[in-house]
């Protein structure tokens, strides 16, 4: 009876928590009908008006530009999620939190003159400030809460408990008392907290390319980078898994955002990857993976390239130099552990009537490739991010003037693409509006020094295990935040002890910061790629996950490569651009070696597969002896292995893949 007692309690237990965690974490997202229709068609028009303008024709202060793109986001972010999961309509408390914000946020747009004119110890807070504060400081926990979940808001809370208790603390982390007036300043009057630099992208170019995305897709753009795709690879060993590969790589160049390249390029390339025999878990990490390199690789790359563009002061045609071959490098894992995979299963190509010729495709949508030579050419110009992205989405609408009449954008389409920009940078704006949070309780407290000094004596003070460390908290916290809030972090806790402490440049370590934040999208349990490609495929996104790590191998190890080896960044004289380059590849590829553990259909001996393991790692030192022998070594084994494998097949009469 006792044990009957216990198993009783700890039912209850485990549901009280898991009603706890649906009420506190991510809730559901709606799309409002009649009136709210309207209200969130109107308004995303107005906020696509706003920014196009301020990026195109005129310039306001950023805390001005910020309260705009607030005034304008926060009710939609409200009437387009619910109050927590179990509900599912919204109610009268959604409207009345949306209409909170934008009036709070119009207060301080109203105030710019005295605002901008701030002087910090001087001026003074009025009562509105203290009242409007308060409400965008409440709202922003709330819909980081409703759209990101318990990871970043958990992260939001205990750095709020921190700032207002951590006087009380003893030893090095104690901080001196800070008055809740002092705070709302920091947080919505300076430009170090809410108001800060994270929303500031987000609320202009970042906000653009997800239009120019959006546009493009609604154009038929979509579909040529498939046909693209299959036409290139659809004829090989395993086609459809490679034409999602280069499809989704190909797509995720232009929206950035992996979430919108697994709705876009999924639903055709998963369901023909499952049709040839591939299970729904393998199919959707596949396409997840593949989604995911789209926020690394250039023109267009995530929101996290343009806060670093901001944060650095690095140019963002610059940064899109940087993470070309790196991004090629990641796209060369996946594409490896593809074929290796469909090698040892001998899985079918394309179906023929499923294939274009590149001519073809070409012809049918040549209009598509207007859009991106436009970018192209306003990149190489020097343009601002901001009117690189208006310019870009502006063509996009002329360009499908010129197409098919289903790929023309007209009114219809152009309010669509509007509101399916607003709707899709909910999260963006949540998880940034909630990073300058962060980043303010961070300046408040003092904490970047303190947690720089934690690091260093963790790690002993020696810098391959600080990496090491720095890695493994990336990690961890990709397994919780978004990728926005991943690279903020990092920048305000990590950066800090890798450019001060040890030396190292710039350049690499936001690059190392960049590409871990990246990963976040497929990095369990928090992952918004696995979720998305999950749905598409019909598989368990938690079941998936594993696999789409395996896939991504490039994506974490080349980051520890290039701190040492910036060739590969094409940082350099051309030697070194071309020897480290061809290092960082071949590290991907013995390293999917180590993962795949096949040589075609034969299996790799334990002892030579732990070879295949170590080489990548010695191969990161930035000596070319240990780099060029390492180099010799591993593709003299694996070929080796190779032709023993074609042996083995030929001697048991098996059907040899392509």
């Amino acid at each position: 009876m006792s044990g009957q007692t216990a198993a009783g309690a700890q039912g209850l237990l485990w549901g009280a928590l898991r009603h706890f965690g649906e009420l506190i974490g991510e809730t559901r997202r709606v799309k409002p009908c009649g009136a709210g229709k309207v209200l969130v068609a109107s308004l995303s028009v107005a906020a696509t008006l706003a920014i196009s303008y301020y990026a195109l024709f005129a310039h306001a202060t950023q805390h001005y530009q910020v309260s705009i793109f607030l005034a304008l986001m926060l009710p939609i972010c409200f009437v387009t999620t619910t109050l927590h999961a179990r509900v599912e309509r919204l109610t009268p408390f959604d409207w009345l939190l949306g209409a909170a914000g934008s009036a709070a946020a119009i207060w301080f747009a109203f105030h710019e003159g005295r605002i901008s004119n701030w002087m910090a110890g001087f001026s003074e807070l009025e009562t509105g400030d203290f009242v409007a504060g308060s409400i965008l400081v409440g709202l922003t926990i709330e819909i980081c809460r409703r759209t990101v979940g318990i990871g970043l808001t958990g992260v939001l809370f205990a750095l709020l408990a921190y700032v207002a208790w951590g006087h009380l603390l003893t030893g090095s982390f104690r901080h001196p008392p800070v008055s809740y007036a002092y705070f709302l300043e920091m947080q919505v009057i300076t430009t170090d907290g809410v108001f800060g630099s994270p929303l500031y992208v987000a609320a202009s170019y970042a906000f653009l390319f997800v239009l120019f995305g959006n546009f493009y897709v609604l154009s038929g753009g979509g579909q040529l980078f498939f046909d693209l795709g299959a036409a290139l690879t659809g004829r090989m060993v395993g086609g459809p898994a490679k034409a999602c590969v280069m499809s989704s790589g190909l797509y995720g160049s232009i929206s950035g955002s992996p979430v919108a390249d697994v709705a876009t390029t999924g639903p055709v390339s998963i369901p023909i990857m499952k049709k040839i025999g591939i299970s729904p878990e393998r199919a959707g990490a596949i396409e997840a993976a593949a989604s995911t390199g789209g926020s690394m690789l250039p023109p267009v790359m995530g929101a996290v390239a343009f806060i670093m563009a901001d944060f650095t002061g690095i140019p963002y045609l610059q940064i899109c130099i940087y993470a070309t071959l790196p991004a090629l490098g990641y796209y060369l894992g996946v594409f490896l552990l593809v074929h290796f995979e469909a090698v040892r299963l001998n899985l079918p190509r394309l179906d023929e009537s499923q294939i274009v010729g590149l001519r073809i495709a070409l012809q049918r949508n040549w209009t598509s490739l207007v859009p991106i030579a436009v970018m192209m050419w306003l990149l190489t110009k020097g343009y601002s991010a901001a009117f690189v992205a208006g310019g870009s989405a502006l063509s996009v609408i002329v360009a499908s003037w010129f197409s098919t009449r289903e790929n023309r954008i007209g009114a219809r389409k152009l309010v669509d693409g509007c509101v399916e920009t607003c709707m899709s940078s909910v999260p963006l704006a949540a998880a940034v509006a909630a990073a300058g949070m962060v980043i303010g309780c961070i300046e408040l407290t003092g904490l970047s020094g303190k947690f720089t000094l934690l690091l260093f004596q963790l790690s002993g003070g020696y810098l391959i295990p600080s990496l090491i460390l720095s890695g493994v908290i990336l990690i961890l916290l990709g397994m919780g935040m978004p990728t926005t809030g991943v690279y903020i972090m990092g920048v305000a806790l990590l950066a800090p002890v890798l450019t001060g402490k040890y030396g190292l440049p710039t350049v690499p370590v936001h690059m190392f910061l960049l590409f871990y934040a990246c990963l976040s999208a497929i990095t369990p349990p928090v992952a918004v790629a696995n979720f998305a490609a999950a749905a598409i495929a019909g598989a368990n996104p938690f079941r998936l996950g594993p696999y789409a790590v395996k896939l991504a191998i490039g994506g974490f190890a080349l980051p520890f490569f290039f701190l040492f080896n910036q060739g590969i960044l094409q940082v350099g004289d051309w030697t070194a651009v071309v020897w480290d380059t061809s290092v960082g590849m071949a590290l991907v590829f013995f390293a999917s070696v180590f993962l795949h553990g096949y040589v075609r259909r034969m299996a790799i001996p334990l002892a030579l597969r732990l070879a295949f393991a170590a080489l990548p790692l010695a191969m990161m030192a930035p000596d070319r002896f240990v780099q060029g022998g390492c180099f010799a070594l591993g593709f003299a084994l694996f070929f080796a292995l190779h032709r023993l494998a074609r042996a083995r097949e030929a001697a048991a009469g098996a059907p040899a893949p392509a």
